[in-house]
């Protein structure tokens, strides 16, 4: 891609992430700076409004915390059994697809065919971590814990929010307060996805599908070296047949491309008449399975009514929808993470708050949760940089 290329389709992006390191330097006095890339801006806005609703609310959210505790632990096993299991993958399979991914908003990471639009990720972004934050600092609140401040953070340009709990108390907290209290952040997570998908399938879809009828089907990714890419499949074809079955939407498209194995021919017939002829591949995930090679299978829609105030709202429905997604995603994504055992992480802080109690003595067992630590930390940038520096060097 030539520098003209980049900067045509990289604009945006480049200009909100400039205006936002620009923004944190004007402004460099008012910021605490944390490892040279961590901006903190601490407030008292909401102090007062956690503290009342932990009050008002203390003994569910005390119920919820220690439920979280179990979702956390279970969630840090789980997480930590897919890292490993990448981490073999890799090893044994240098061309098996990447298991983690950073987040960085608007711009397509080498080696990664994940990407998260602008503005999608960063309204998605900032409100999962400020849900995360403020969650913590609800748990906290409900076991007496004072609430020092909250604020906006910064990791880089990327924006989040905080809210900072009085560490000091929170030392003399039973262990299992404190797990209640690291936990609480990626339990609200796992919270915030599952009432986001229902609000989705149950709300917007409904809505959204009663005004439109499906049409076909389109791929929003066509993967290099697959069945697809070389019969010149492209973003802009609507799928509406598969051999002789009408295909309208995703849910049907994926059932008849599900009944075929490697090497099977198969015929997709688009909405022109046009026919794309292709063998299908071994999918990478099942070798019993066939794979065409593409991501995103989306249904086209076409709208029962041209009426402004039909399509404006119809409109407004498919963006919350993608706005959720986006949402849905960071929200499963995030709360992971946090469960690493690794270092500050919550994971991290519960494993620390575990072994100190099983090993009973906090300088042995400190001992052992940075080697875990650190572990963790190298499995982590190797399973980050792997795929970057495959699409780098070629590989």
């Amino acid at each position: 891609m030539s520098l003209a290329s980049f900067l045509g389709t990289y604009k945006s992006v480049i200009i909100f992430y400039a205006a936002v390191i620009l923004i944190i330097y004007a402004n460099r006095r008012k910021f605490e700076i944390q490892a040279k890339i961590i901006a903190l801006y601490r407030t008292s806005f909401g102090v007062k409004k956690i503290h009342s609703f932990a009050n008002k609310n203390k003994e569910l959210v005390k119920i919820l915390g220690y439920i979280g505790i179990g979702i956390g632990f279970v969630g840090m096993v789980t997480i930590s059994f897919v890292m490993l299991h990448a981490l073999w993958e890799l090893l044994i399979n240098p061309s098996a697809p990447p298991a983690v991914q950073p987040v960085i908003p608007g711009v397509r990471i080498p080696g990664f065919d994940f990407f998260i639009p602008l503005w999608y990720g960063i309204i998605g972004l900032f409100t999962v971590v400020t849900i995360h934050e403020f969650s913590h600092g609800i748990v906290a609140a409900a076991h007496g814990l004072r609430i020092k401040n909250t604020g906006i953070v910064f990791f880089g340009p990327l924006i989040g929010a905080f809210v900072e709990p009085d560490e000091e108390q929170l030392k003399t907290k039973s262990d299992v307060v404190q797990y209640s209290i690291f936990a609480a952040g990626p339990f609200s997570n796992v919270l915030t996805a599952a009432l986001v998908l229902l609000a989705v399938m149950f709300v917007l879809n409904p809505l959204s599908g009663a005004m439109s009828v499906s049409s076909g089907v389109y791929f929003t990714n066509i993967l290099n070296d697959t069945p697809a890419s070389v019969a010149s499949l492209n973003n802009s074809v609507i799928i509406t047949g598969f051999n002789d079955v009408e295909v309208l939407d995703s849910d049907s498209f994926m059932a008849e491309l599900g009944r075929y194995r490697p090497n099977e021919s198969i015929t997709l017939i688009t909405n022109q008449g046009d026919k794309f002829d292709l063998a299908l591949s071994t999918n990478p995930d099942d070798s019993s399975r066939g794979y065409l090679g593409v991501s995103g299978i989306m249904t086209k829609v076409e709208l029962k009514s041209d009426n402004f105030f039909f399509r404006f709202f119809y409109g407004f429905l498919k963006m919350l929808g993608e706005q959720f997604f986006w949402i849905y995603v960071l929200s499963l994504g995030i709360g992971l993470a946090n469960l690493l055992p690794l270092g500050p992480v919550d994971g991290g802080r519960m494993l620390q708050t575990a072994t100190r109690k099983v090993i009973g003595e906090d300088k042995k067992a400190d001992f052992i949760w940075a080697k875990i630590s650190y572990a963790t930390l190298l499995i982590l940038l190797v399973l980050i940089f792997s795929p970057i520096l495959k699409k780098i060097l070629g590989f």
